[in-house]
Parts: C-alpha cells; structure tokens; sequence
C-alpha cells in the first residue's frame, strides 16, 4: 500500500519515535516502561501514524506483537531518520555559538519527583548548546500556567491534559505519565480496611479535571453520607491526608519518594488507581517558533 503522505509534521516524527521504542521493546505494553507513556497513550500514538501513513504497521492483540511487512520498512527508515537526526545534532553542536535567546517554559507543581519527567535533564542539555540561551522555569497549576501560555507570558507548557481537554489546544505532544492512587493516614486506613473497605460517612477531597473518574473508580452512588471535598489540589490534599482527616488520591512517587510520608498507606491499590497524562503544549507551530525555543522543544520530546 502506498504511502499517502507528502510531508511527516513534528507529531509524526514523534510518533515514529515511539514506533521505533515499541518494537525495540517487543510490543506497546513493554514500552511503557522504557516512554513513561501508558499503554492507552502508546496504542493511540500507533493509530495516529498508522492513518498518517496509510499503512498498517504491526499486527497487536492475544497472538502477539508482530511487524508486518510495510511495518519492517518503517521501522527500518525510522532507524535511518535517526541517524540522520543525530548527526544533525552535531552539526547542531558546531553553530552552537549562533544560538541565543530566552525561553519561558511551565510546569505543574508536584512533579520533581517524577522520575519519568524529563525536564531536568532536558534543561541540562539546553543550556550546553550554546552560552548564549537563557531559561526560565515557572511552576504553577493547571490555570495559572494556562493563563500565563494564552497571554503568551510562556512558550510552553508541560501540564496534565485529560481527553476532554485535547481538542482545546492546536499544539499537544505527549511526554510521560504518572499515577495516582487513594491514600489515607494509617490509622485511618487500618479501620477502612476493618470495615472492608467500607466509604461511608469518610471525607474524600477530589475535583480538578479528573473528579469524574475518582467518582466513578470510588462508585460513590453506592457510598453513604461521603462528603466529597472540591477543589482537590496535590499539595493540600496531601496536608488534609496526612491530618488523618481526608482521603485524597495522590501522586505514588510524591509518596514512594519521601519517607516522611510512610504514614500513607495507598487503599485498594489495585483498584482504586488512575493514570494521568502530561503533554507538551505549545504556543505555535514548531515552523513558527523562534529557534531557541524550536531547539528546546526538540529536545524535550526526544
């Protein structure tokens, strides 16, 4: 089948990116660890660049993981852009000189402790492109650092989006994901526990863009006399938890992380637990970025 396309844009090359990693690791579950991406986000990818091609790529499901034959011939040019990719960035090296500028990117708060969030070290390899780039790094929630992208006060910004907020921006990347899970002090959660897991009469601090699917993993109809907190936010979620007061859903690395926290205890983790996507959202078009901002963005995504 012929390839359809007459031009790959930023999102394919970051597709194909993630093509190459899938079948690297043998299949899209065994690359989530390898991304930082969930499964859901991997499998979407796939699609997207399988309808940019026209072409279907590998055959996925209860058989395995498998290339097929127009698949192989991607991967195999996939492999050769990559060569090409890198040896432009040392070309990149030797012009290093000419690059000069100031880039003001944002993150949301709470996330240093991510392994997966690859802002420090892109940051680090920004500045040893040339002496003359200059960052500077807001940190802030979702509405704040979205406020400060549509003033144009920012580039960029690295937020959590859920699907109901994809088609609000024209520029989205993905980058990595975390998850979160239902913690409670421990004394708290020892009596939950004696309860069977029983909600009934507890104070459950919850909002933001993912209170739908807290309400439903929690299947809080069934729940009697709950009273729900809105306005959930990571930080104060976390101090009213750890009052033993709240069951909030938090960041497991902001917990895993810090062993003043071992007085959480994560409920149901196999249960109730939900993933949260972060993306790169940009102000315009790579084509149309200035070229420190353009040489930062490439280097985030890859």
């Amino acid at each position: 089948m012929a390839i359809s396309i007459e031009r790959l844009d930023k999102r394919d090359l970051r597709r194909l990116e993630l093509f190459r990693e899938i079948v690297e690791q043998g299949g899209i579950s065994a690359a989530t660890v390898s991304t930082g991406l969930s499964q859901p986000v991997l499998s979407s990818q796939l699609i997207e660049l399988e309808k940019s091609l026209n072409l279907r790529l590998c055959e996925r499901g209860r058989s395995g993981f498998d290339l097929t034959v127009e698949g192989q011939q991607v991967y195999d040019y996939a492999n050769e852009l990559d060569r090409l990719l890198t040896d432009f960035a040392f070309k990149l090296k030797g012009v290093s000189h000419k690059l000069t500028g100031h880039i003001r990117v944002g993150c949301l708060d709470n996330t240093v402790s991510l392994k997966s969030n690859p802002l420090p070290k892109a940051i680090e390899a920004f500045y040893q492109l040339s002496d003359g780039v200059e960052l500077t790094l807001e940190v802030g929630d979702f509405t704040q650092l979205n406020d400060q992208l549509s003033k144009k006060q920012l580039d960029m910004m690295v937020v959590v989006l859920g699907e109901h907020q994809l088609n609000r921006f024209d520029h989205v990347t993905p980058l990595f994901s975390e998850k979160s899970f239902l913690y409670a002090r421990n004394d708290k959660a020892q009596s939950i526990m004696e309860a069977n897991y029983c909600l009934d009469g507890q104070r459950i601090n919850m909002g933001g863009y993912a209170k739908e699917v807290m309400y439903q993993l929690l299947d809080l109809d069934r729940v009697k006399e709950a009273k729900l907190i809105d306005g959930w936010h990571v930080e104060s979620g976390l101090m009213l938890t750890l009052a033993g007061t709240h069951l909030s859903f938090l960041p497991d690395h902001l917990i895993e992380n810090n062993p003043n926290y071992a007085q959480l205890t994560a409920l149901q983790p196999d249960k109730w637990v939900f993933e949260s996507h972060f993306y790169l959202v940009s102000n315009s078009h790579s084509s149309r970025m200035s070229s420190v901002a353009r040489a930062f963005q490439e280097i985030l995504i890859k």
